[in-house]
């Protein structure tokens, strides 16, 4: 942790610097994003940018390396500490439905959907997607077994939770009628649901 009042602001800038150019990354793609655009939503000049990153490559790694991070330890908290399986599948669906649709929203279209034209930075995003996915496969594999569900059934079920969740930000409106801890209970119930029951004979 920082130590002095200098050190602490530092990383206040540097947190707030990387938040920011994480949204710009997932709204504008890798190639439309740059530093005066992240820099004007900062009400800097692009070049104050190299004072912190020597290069929007370097920029993006650690957008991307941070926010897997932050959204890693949320949900390997989850993972460890709730022993019930069934609970412990439901509460990291719901976790990350308020990661997406609450906390972090940039988590979706920066790993899913922005194209990387460097291959080891799309290299980064994968082995963090990977990552992400063998959190939720592992609760899912347990719940499974104990369910008498096949690898290949289990494989379709993960495929629609997936699917789901990376839909989710396209339609949520977070100023309408559902609140976004409602809209987590309640998938979570229903992302939960298909790992619960026999697979089909």
């Amino acid at each position: 942790m920082p130590s002095s009042r200098a050190e602490r602001k530092r990383a206040q800038r540097v947190e707030r610097l990387e938040r920011t150019a994480a949204r710009i990354f997932a709204e504008k793609g890798y190639d439309g994003a740059n530093f005066d655009l992240i820099a004007a939503e900062l009400d800097l000049r692009g070049p104050s940018l190299y004072h912190y990153f020597s290069s929007k490559e370097e920029l993006f790694l650690r957008c991307v390396q941070k926010s897997g991070d932050e959204v890693f330890a949320r949900l390997r908290a989850i993972a460890t500490a709730t022993e019930d399986l069934a609970d412990r599948l439901r509460a990291l669906f719901r976790e990350q439905v308020l990661i997406e649709v609450r906390d972090y929203p940039e988590f979706v279209p920066l790993f899913f959907k922005t194209s990387v034209p460097i291959a080891e930075l799309r290299e980064t995003v994968l082995r963090i997607r990977r990552e992400h996915a063998a959190i939720f496969e592992e609760a899912a594999r347990r719940v499974a077994d104990r369910h008498g569900i096949g690898a290949a059934e289990l494989r379709l079920r993960l495929g629609i939770a997936f699917g789901a969740l990376a839909y989710l930000p396209e339609w949520y409106d977070p100023r309408g009628a559902l609140a976004p801890e409602e809209l987590a209970d309640q998938l979570a119930d229903l992302l939960a649901a298909p790992f619960l029951s026999l697979s089909p004979a």
